[in-house]
This record gives C-alpha cells, structure tokens and sequence, in this order.
C-alpha cells in the first residue's frame, strides 16, 4: 500500500512536472514572440525616422540652395550696379537681397510637414 501511496505520489509529481515545463515552454516561446515583434516594432521606427531624417535634410539642402542662388543673382547685379554707378539697379538688387533675407526660409516648412503625412504627396528635388 505504501508503494501504491508512493507511486501515486511519484505520477502527480511527474504530471505537475510535465504541466509546468509545458506552461514554461510556452510562456517562454510567447515571450520570444514578443521581443522579435518589439525588434521588427523598433526596427521600423528607426527606418522611419532615419527617412524623414533625409527628406527633412534634403528639403533644407533644396531650400537653401535656392537662396543661395538667389541672393548670389543680386550680388551680381549689385556688383555690375556699383561698377556701373547705376542707381537704379543698385536699388533693384538691395531689394531682392532684403527681399531674401527678410524671408523666413523655414515659413513654409509646417506645409511641408501637413504634407509629408500624406500618403500621396511626391517630393521632388
């Protein structure tokens, strides 16, 4: 009888055994499950962030270029104006050079932004 107790004793603990490396298997394959799905979760925020990093850089780059551009066309025609003591000219090209400077090249970035969260809006440089 005491081995009948002792056996029965021995199979509960073998089944408790089973039951509990079962629960822990697949507690463990569910956590795994959740830190690749927070890996591939991280992994697209950074690819997202890194591409509006770029756009955001090439837009700067872009607007800046045309400023430059710009105030570089007044410049010369400020030069050309001195050289040539023509006054109106002079005015012309200090015009365009306040013009430039006066504007806030970031004005227009809040509509750049409203933009880049739509899905068809195309950026092109």
């Amino acid at each position: 009888m005491t081995r009948r107790i002792a056996a029965t004793a021995a199979n509960l603990l073998a089944g408790q055994l089973v039951d509990s490396a079962v629960d822990y298997l697949k507690h463990h394959d569910s956590e795994h499950t959740r830190r690749e799905y927070v890996k591939a979760h991280r992994d697209a925020l950074i690819t997202a962030l890194n591409n509006q990093r770029d756009c955001l850089l090439a837009y700067f780059e872009q607007r800046f270029a045309e400023r430059r551009e710009a105030l570089q066309h007044f410049y010369d025609i400020l030069h050309t104006a001195v050289d040539n003591k023509d006054t109106t000219e002079l005015q012309v090209a200090l015009l365009g050079i306040l013009g430039i400077i006066q504007d806030n090249p970031l004005a227009d970035l809040a509509e750049f932004r409203v933009q880049w969260n739509n899905p068809d809006f195309f950026l092109e440089l």
